[in-house]
């Protein structure tokens, strides 16, 4: 299996405790990026980690 940065970088989230801005910068994707993918995923952001980014709703 090949793994992207962006499927590599929800796993971390899901199982470390690193934030989300510091799983990001290591990936070299944008927060926001990120975000949106963990919530399509069903994945609830840390309450840390809410406030990092904006909340992004799609219309």
């Amino acid at each position: 299996m090949t793994y992207t940065p962006l499927s590599e970088s929800v796993e971390m989230y899901r199982t470390t405790e690193l934030s989300l801005s510091q799983i990001a910068a290591r990936a070299g994707i944008d927060e926001s990026e990120l975000a949106s993918e963990l919530r399509s995923r069903g994945i609830t952001l840390r309450s840390e980690d809410q406030g990092a980014v904006a909340t992004t709703t799609r219309s």
